[in-house]
């Protein structure tokens, strides 16, 4: 298939000078007046949306109803639902009300949400009344208030917070309690751990972050974005929630990943631009649908993040769907921290730092290294939230630290950043540093494996040996003595693995990165005690 030509977007926003604070109900009143009956936020899987006319009236009301209940700045509001348009529509009130957005994924496990929520103490908790009240632990700290669907005309009738809030009718409009500094919006990482950090983040902070994604992606008004990840995660924030706020521009968005309906989607919606990640590339190539090029005409790109597309991945992908894809990097407390521009994207690598990141490679000492030097990726700006939120309800203060990303890479002479793995993920084998993705590549370009993960595991002798996961092409066999002789031709022999294990599909953690610290864990518990 050829590649579909992207169309130019002659509207682009002009974000806000550096400096220049622009609050959410600012952005709401300014959409609001110049397209009042455009659509803004549409829920594919509710088949209903809301105009940015509607929204503003909506959230204007939200706000007398928040002042009615003594809600003010740096006031935590937790909402409990999963991608619906209520939950959207409750992130811009609760933030246009100036507000702390508290967002928690409702399907955790139920002593994981508790604690989240205890370690919240959230003022008031909105609920899906659609999710079980007992797993959700309703009458814990807060005042909690359900809610059923709302009414983009004004006039819900779900019997709970909707229909209390149109009640309010319209009235003088509140301005916005938040200011620059105070906290938009707590979230929590996407760490392998029971407890992971509460990720604190002012309202500057979120509009320089959509600052970066506007300017990476050329983000206008007449752009169109697909999203189907879950909202409790930062990077929905990031790159689509925040973004089209301030660039006018429309979000459509989905429950989840459907491989079955996505073409259908684009064609029938026509986004301008698709959320992507490495696990929906995959399973787009593992079962490879047709399509016609008319079909994709209104698409300029895909993005790819939250983990690392393998090269031969990527240039498939392009292949067969004839889709561009852009690849950027980022993290919940750091933002976007480097992305490419689709019109000049260099493959392989995630783009140029980002706005604001003031971005060093440094080594073991902090020092900057030069050019194609790998070492750990620091950055420090004005995208770095305010704080980590701790188990113990504790503030760890971040902003105006410099952050280690705990991520390994280089920047290439033309100042392109090329992300080489994980700190953590390295392998030192008889004292000798190996990075578990220039094995993956390697392992990914034989013409029967879908799918590689390659972690170090205890070795009597040398420390730490490797060991490769390796998962099949739908209808392929897999040979060992083949995927040898195909890492012989291609590594060295000290990166040769110990052992390959075939497995259906690798393991992920529930974001589709790949759960390197779970596959060291399983491969322990088929070695011999002692």
């Amino acid at each position: 298939m050829r590649e579909s030509r992207p169309r130019p977007n002659a509207d682009i926003a002009s974000a806000p000078a550096p400096g220049t604070f622009r609050s959410v109900e600012h952005w709401l009143r300014t959409w609001a007046a110049a397209s009042p009956e455009k659509t803004f936020l549409q829920s594919i899987d509710q088949g209903t949306s809301i105009s940015w006319g509607a929204l503003a009236r909506l959230t204007d009301r939200f706000a007398r109803f928040c002042q009615a209940r003594g809600i003010k700045a740096n006031d935590r509001i937790a909402v409990l639902t999963d991608n619906s348009l209520e939950n959207l529509v409750l992130y811009f009130a609760v933030m246009r009300t100036g507000a702390t957005y508290c967002t928690v994924n409702v399907e955790i496990q139920e002593a994981h949400l508790r604690e989240m929520l205890t370690r919240l103490e959230p003022k008031l908790v909105l609920w899906d009344k659609t999710l079980d009240p007992a797993l959700l632990g309703v009458g814990s700290p807060g005042a909690w208030i359900p809610f059923g669907a709302c009414d983009p005309g004004g006039h819900a009738t779900d019997g709970g917070l909707f229909e209390a809030v149109d009640a309010l009718g319209d009235g003088p409009a509140l301005p916005s309690l938040g200011g620059p500094d105070d906290l938009a919006l707590i979230s929590f990482t996407s760490g392998t751990s029971a407890k992971p950090k509460g990720v604190m983040h002012s309202f500057d902070d979120y509009q320089r972050i959509a600052e970066q994604t506007i300017a990476m992606w050329g983000l206008g008004p007449r752009d169109r974005l697909l999203e189907y990840r879950s909202f409790s995660w930062a990077s929905s924030h990031m790159l689509c929630l925040h973004p089209c706020l301030i660039a006018g521009a429309t979000l459509l968005f989905a429950r989840r990943f459907s491989q079955s309906r996505f073409f259908d989607w684009v064609r029938d919606l026509k986004p301008t631009i698709s959320i992507g990640v490495p696990t929906v590339i995959n399973m787009l190539l593992e079962r490879p649908i047709d399509v016609r090029t008319r079909d994709l005409a209104s698409l300029r790109f895909m993005s790819s993040s939250t983990a690392p597309l393998m090269l031969e991945q990527h240039r498939r992908f392009e292949e067969t769907y004839g889709i561009r894809l852009v690849q950027l990097y980022g993290m919940s407390e750091g933002g976007v921290v480097a992305g490419n521009h689709p019109d000049t994207r260099r493959i392989g690598s995630v783009g140029r730092p980002g706005l604001y990141q003031n971005l060093r490679v440094v080594d073991e000492t902090g020092g900057a290294l030069p050019e194609g030097a790998v070492g750990e990726i620091e950055i420090g700006g004005a995208q770095t939230a305010y704080g980590y939120l701790l188990e113990d309800k504790t503030v760890q203060v971040i902003r105006g630290t410099r952050l280690k990303t705990g991520d390994l890479g280089y920047l290439d002479g033309d100042g392109f950043l090329h992300v080489t793995g994980r700190a953590k993920d390295l392998i030192i084998r008889g004292g000798v540093n190996i990075a578990p993705l220039e094995i993956d590549n390697v392992l990914i370009e034989h013409p029967d494996i879908a799918e590689a993960a390659t972690v170090g595991v205890p070795d009597p002798i040398y420390g730490e040996a490797v060991v490769c996961y390796v998962a099949p092409k739908a209808g392929r066999a897999l040979d060992e003595a083949a995927v040898r002789a195909h890492t012989m031709r291609h590594l060295a022999e000290f990166k040769q693995p110990k052992a390959i294990v075939f497995v259906a599909a690798i393991l992920k953690n529930d974001r589709g990165k790949v759960d390197r610290n779970g596959l060291v864990a399983a491969w322990k518990k088929t070695q011999p005690p002692g």
